[in-house]
């Protein structure tokens, strides 16, 4: 029995490029799968696929009972879960050590646990069994069975090595998003894993709490991410902010936390269309008038900027804003005053604008549409908002929510959504965005009868989306700015980004070359790959 020193960062070599393919393929289940057991039933499949590792275990620790629970799956299939006490098992004593255990051999060995016993039982030879960690706490453990004796210094071992530090903030985020015990963990009620067939079922789970502000913006991947932390930082300030994003993005959803987060959220937010009000009518609705200030003013009307005093106002579609308003709305900006229609006493405001548009202003400005210092004035901190094709990896929470919120507003107990449903949803290209998924969704709640939720596969199927190669160079590009993330940029050495993918650094470069990810910290200032012939 060998044990090892707990997992570093960059601690094993480079690995065959085809062994990172296993490592890009295996995260990547967890963005297309909606619970822990499912993925970590898939896991164990593709596990013997791959790796010739034909058992997976998962040991999850509640330090309040001093137990483990002990999850084994063979191939998929659901073998045993049982509670046992935390020094009677290989997995409560990694976590307890945060040592790595190799046992190479169960057949030499004697006088086993009754867990290894029971793996002994199922043919598994060699066991080799990692800490689940992070920054921020010990979860538990993840094991890893063969029928076949294991050298101590394998490399698959490294590869599994890596598979344990992708697992383990898995984990932790599951923790976050639904509660701090670990029986969290266990399947949803009605939905056991031996009712759940691996790789076809998703089943329906609560969608990830956040930050009070952040509550009804759903995901966590990288490009959301970017937005979440550029709307947090400019919130305290009085900057204006311009929202750009193509339409259903949810700019107005970022507006409103940018609003919550700020010292303005106990006053009114207030949005305006600039495209849903006439334009004879917008000055008005946006400015105010006196009583008969044109046909048909009875009396004082008190516009949505004053009413907004002291708040935030939204302006949407602010490309969209006619020309002989401009200058008023440029007033507003720079001097904070304004005068009602047909009223000559000039009024003082203490609104923060937000501004939103899917139109490329610097084109209007050029074609003369959009007033150039109105644009620097709205441009003080502009934020980009993904399409959701570029955020593929937020759909599968996407859908839950609005799964689940589409079943109660119709009485329906829709428990699970089939997995080429969710491949679908996940693989098309939404023009239309989170508004063209929520559209979707609602109205395959109204065609479902059953606790299968019935997708109109052929709608989408029947319109080309992107390739499967197209899906997998998405997920891919993900991982690589995510790892680039966590790195600050560095991709070389034990610590860099080629190191957490599981690369060579000279393999790693090529790939962003071929994806299109820009070096974060060219070397030398050129901004350019170097040659993928040099050694790593």
């Amino acid at each position: 029995m060998n044990e090892h020193r707990p997992l570093q960062s960059g601690s094993f070599p480079d690995l065959a490029v085809e062994e990172s393919y296993h490592l890009f393929d295996l995260k990547y289940l967890a963005i297309t799968h909606t619970s822990i057991h499912s993925v970590f039933a898939t896991l164990a499949h593709r596990l013997r696929q791959t790796l010739n590792f034909e058992v997976l275990t998962l040991g999850l620790c509640d330090s309040s009972t001093d137990d483990i629970r002990l999850h084994v799956w063979e191939a998929g299939q659901a073998l045993l879960s049982e509670s046992v006490p935390l020094g009677s098992c290989a997995s409560g004593r990694v976590w307890k050590t945060q040592r790595s255990m190799l046992i190479q051999d169960l057949k030499n060995e004697h006088h086993l646990p009754v867990s290894l016993e029971s793996l002994r039982q199922f043919g598994v030879r060699s066991y080799y069994v990692l800490p689940l960690t992070t920054a921020r706490r010990r979860l538990g453990s993840v094991g890893f069975g063969s029928l076949h004796v294991i050298p101590d210094r394998n490399e698959k071992l490294e590869v599994l090595r890596r598979l344990a530090a992708i697992v383990a903030p898995l984990l932790e985020e599951s923790a976050s998003g639904m509660g701090e015990r670990t029986n969290i963990f266990q399947p949803a009620s009605g939905v056991g894993l031996e009712t759940l067939p691996v790789g076809q079922d998703y089943p329906l789970a609560a969608h990830e709490n956040r930050d009070q502000a952040f509550r009804e913006i759903l995901g966590d991947s990288i490009p959301l991410g970017k937005v979440l932390k550029e709307a947090k930082r400019v919130a305290p300030t009085n900057a204006t902010v311009l929202l750009l994003g193509e339409t259903g993005t949810g700019k107005e959803l970022v507006a409103h936390a940018i609003h919550q987060l700020s010292a303005r959220a106990g006053k009114r937010f207030i949005s305006v269309n600039c495209t849903a009000i006439p334009t004879e009518l917008l000055e008005s609705e946006l400015f105010g008038h006196e009583k008969g200030a044109f046909t048909g003013a009875i009396g004082r009307h008190i516009g949505r900027l004053e009413s907004a005093d002291g708040g935030t106002l939204l302006l949407d579609e602010i490309g969209d804003l006619p020309g002989p308003i401009q200058p008023k709305l440029l007033r507003v900006l720079q001097d904070k005053e304004f005068e009602r229609l047909g009223s000559s006493q000039t009024l003082k405001v203490d609104v923060r604008i937000i501004a939103a548009t899917n139109h490329d202003l610097q084109q209007s400005i050029a074609e003369g549409r959009f007033r150039e210092d109105l644009f620097y004035r709205l441009n003080v901190f502009p934020i980009h908002l993904p399409p959701l094709r570029e955020r593929r990896s937020d759909i599968p929470a996407l859908v839950r929510y609005f799964v689940s919120k589409y079943a109660d507003e119709s009485k329906k107990a829709i428990t699970t959504i089939p997995a080429e449903a969710m491949k679908a949803l996940v693989d098309w290209s939404w023009r239309g965005n989170v508004r063209e998924l929520q559209n979707l969704i609602q109205r395959s709640v109204i065609l479902t009868d059953s606790p299968v939720l019935q997708l109109p596969l052929g709608e989408l199927q029947s319109r080309s989306g992107p390739t499967s190669g197209q899906e997998s160079e998405a997920t891919q590009r993900e991982l690589i700015l995510q790892a680039l993330k966590e790195t600050n940029g560095v991709i070389g050495g034990s610590s860099g980004a080629a190191s957490r993918l599981g690369m060579k650094r000279t393999t790693l470069y090529s790939r962003m070359k071929k994806l299109n990810v820009p070096p974060e910290k060219p070397k030398e200032g050129s901004g350019s790959y170097p040659s993928t012939d040099q050694t790593s």
